[in-house]
């Protein structure tokens, strides 16, 4: 039999609980465009947002520090400063000396990398070329007894691309010879401490450098000092020979030829300047990589030599160079987050200044706040 009653009507929903009002379904509007095309942009934005966490984490923990220590806690008082040709190439009177110790004895500059050359492609220095070499060694010497005179002696490698007759190649036994022979003359002769060989580009794992560091050693006397200015360094060979060729004039080392080169020199002296960074952070960020790892490879020698990390103070904008990115601030920002990134900082010993003469009062109030705590 058939129901002739209505249809009873749905019962009223539980939901929503007392005291709310329902919500009102709204109409779905209907879809345009292509879902393939929507699904790609999600996904282009999900990829780029893991590549910023990726960026931010990576960014964080190579900024990261272990301590805090101000620059003054890592101040010993064993700095150093590139000094000009002129020095060694003209006379100067004895208030020029005066005023000249005066402000290396304030700053705590205990090595100065007096300028004497540059080589003669056969290693030799014409006697011509630094005139007063022996004058200012003895000045110095005179006024400051404890300070280490160092002849500032390089050329271009002929690893750089210049002609054989405007660089030197230490590929050659008979060029190294001549270069320690001139090395013996500044130091048993003219009164150096010792010698700062600073011959560019020394290439990556560069035997023959290692060789010639050896042949000066054993023609100095006992305590004189063979130092290096020591090109940046790289995470890996394929980094350093890339670098290496873009730029031709410039080399990049490994840790491996770091600690290589620690076993044979005295003193290593880290040129942490022209690295083509855009920013002071980019820069600072830079330093701070640099200083720690290159210390990591230098103390791995069961002798290990002093490092000092070398910072700019001269003008300029360029490819490899903006000053407004590498400063003596930003310099110190990043060599004092460098030594914090590790509670072990040995064989650390000071910062070099490259160079005295275009570095401004301005300069040397920022190096005296920040590393001399004054």
């Amino acid at each position: 039999m058939r129901d002739t009653h209505p249809a009873r009507p749905e019962p009223a929903p539980t939901w929503p609980l007392t005291g709310e009002q329902p919500i009102a379904r709204v109409p779905r509007a209907p879809r345009h465009g292509h879902p393939r095309l929507w699904r790609a942009v999600r996904a282009l934005l999900a990829l780029l947002l893991l590549v910023l966490v990726a960026l931010g984490f990576g960014y964080w923990r190579l900024s990261k520090t272990v301590t805090d220590f101000p620059g003054a806690h890592f101040n010993t008082g064993k700095n150093a400063v590139w000094l000009e040709h002129a020095w060694a190439g003209q006379p100067h009177s004895a208030a020029e000396f005066d005023q000249l110790a005066n402000r290396l004895g304030r700053e705590q500059i205990t090595y100065v990398f007096a300028h004497v050359g540059p080589l003669e492609s056969d290693g030799a220095i014409p006697a011509d070329r630094a005139p007063d070499a022996g004058a200012l060694a003895a000045q110095l010497h005179t006024r400051l007894p404890n300070l280490k005179i160092l002849a500032w002696i390089g050329q271009v490698e002929i690893a750089g691309g210049y002609p054989a007759d405007e660089s030197v190649d230490l590929a050659d036994s008979s060029v190294r010879a001549g270069i320690v022979h001139t090395a013996a003359h500044f130091v048993n002769d003219l009164g150096y401490d010792g010698v700062h060989y600073d011959i560019e580009p020394i290439v990556n794992n560069n035997n023959h450098f290692l060789d010639l560091l050896d042949e000066t050693h054993a023609a100095l006397p006992a305590g004189a000092i063979v130092s290096v200015s020591a090109q940046k360094w790289a995470p890996n060979a394929t980094v350093a020979s890339l670098i290496h060729d873009i730029g031709r004039a410039d080399a990049w080392w490994t840790s491996f030829y770091y600690a290589a080169v620690a076993k044979h020199a005295d003193q290593i002296v880290a040129m942490l300047y022209n690295t083509a960074m855009p920013t002071a952070s980019a820069y600072q960020l830079a330093v701070k990589q640099e200083t720690a790892n290159i210390l990591e490879a230098a103390r791995s020698p069961s002798r290990p030599p002093e490092v000092l990390i070398g910072l700019p103070t001269y003008p300029g904008n360029g490819f490899w160079y903006h000053d407004t990115a590498e400063n003596m601030r930003t310099g110190l920002n990043g060599v004092i987050a460098g030594l914090n990134s590790d509670t072990e900082t040995a064989p650390f010993t000071g910062v070099a200044i490259y160079r005295y003469a275009l570095t401004s009062d301005s300069d040397w109030s920022t190096y005296e706040a920040m590393w001399l705590g004054k």
